[in-house]
């Protein structure tokens, strides 16, 4: 769990209604990402391709692998809007994976016939289908 003191003005004044003014001794706690694991893989891209839809874009897929269980964690990192006194409850939706090929760059996704998707190393036919990245973490993230 994070605290951010008042001290700490440049970094939590984004995160505070503009209605609440901080005095030297008060203290907000940031409270950690909520994980929430999916059932499949196709619950997941269906759900990021819907999201990104909606607010037209920037949504990436993030991954990394766990080395002691070898398994690949592929998620998407959403915020739940009006959350009490901030601007939003940080959210990470996710589901394991035994693999990925080597060259997946992108997840694709279409719906237009029936609900399909894939993984891509480039963004070939934008017609048929719609592509979201595929982003590798270096490490695993702080929240897990």
């Amino acid at each position: 769990m994070t605290v951010l003191r008042s001290t700490d003005r440049k970094t939590i004044k984004p995160f505070l209604n503009d209605q609440k003014q901080m005095n030297m001794s008060d203290e907000v706690v940031l409270k950690p990402v909520i994980k929430l694991k999916l059932v499949s893989m196709n619950d997941l891209v269906r759900m990021a391709f819907f999201n990104a839809a909606a607010r037209n874009g920037g949504l990436n897929f993030l991954t990394y692998k766990d080395e002691k269980s070898k398994k690949w964690f592929v998620g998407v990192l959403q915020v739940l809007s009006g959350y009490f006194d901030f601007r939003g409850m940080p959210m990470f939706f996710y589901v394991e994976l035994d693999g990925l090929p080597d060259d997946a760059n992108f997840i694709k996704f279409t719906s237009k016939e029936k609900e399909k998707w894939g993984y891509g190393s480039a963004t070939l036919e934008p017609a048929k289908w719609n592509y979201l990245p595929l982003i590798r973490l270096a490490e695993k993230p702080s929240f897990f």
